[in-house]
């Protein structure tokens, strides 16, 4: 049995890149792959820490953890705005068949399905869907695209164009005529 992965690595050495990869600092990969190094000073922690990060094949294996993470986490973003998607451009009439009558729920298209939050069959077979909130998911989606950050821009406050009218010129409330300013500084009590 070889004591290295299909990386090359020592299973010490996979551990190390993948905490680090996980975000781990360096030192405390090295001590999470070596626990005997839990009671060495700090200062050599840190220098075998930095040479195993310096080795070409944990560099390698650090960055291709990296970007199988990001991959996983752009496909999931990617996922998410799909089936928002799907809710938006939803169909209920994709719930029957040409003929009137009602699919069952393994009928039902990819885009149908989604919508779908639940259904519920009666004893005598009837079938009831319950959808998901499609202004829900058209709300999510026109967020997502900016739609409402266009809208806000349009509309105009009162305070805002009063404020802007000032071009910055603001200096404080008009005193009254009974007011009596206060002398400020020393010796003025």
């Amino acid at each position: 049995m070889s004591r290295f992965n299909e990386h090359g690595l020592t299973p010490q050495q996979e551990a190390f890149a993948v905490a680090v990869a996980a975000g781990s600092s360096l030192s405390d990969a090295y001590r999470n792959a070596y626990p005997r190094s839990l009671g060495w000073k700090r200062e050599h922690v840190h220098v075998k820490a930095s040479e195993m990060a310096s080795s070409a094949k944990v560099q390698r294996r650090i960055a291709t953890l990296r970007a199988a993470a990001e991959k996983v986490s752009t496909l999931e973003a990617a996922r998410v705005l799909d089936e928002i998607a799907k809710l938006a451009h939803s169909d209920v009439s994709g719930i029957m068949h040409p003929d009137g009558r009602v699919k069952l729920p393994h009928e039902l298209d990819d885009a149908t399905r989604a919508a779908v939050a639940s259904f519920e069959i009666d004893a005598s077979g009837r079938i009831k869907y319950r959808f998901w909130d499609k202004n829900a998911a058209l709300e999510k989606a026109a967020k997502h695209l900016g739609l409402y950050e266009k809208d806000n821009e349009q509309q105009a406050t009162p305070i805002r164009d009063m404020l802007a009218s000032l071009g910055g010129k603001v200096v404080g409330p008009k005193k009254s005529q009974g007011d009596r300013q206060e002398p400020t500084g020393a010796g003025g009590e």
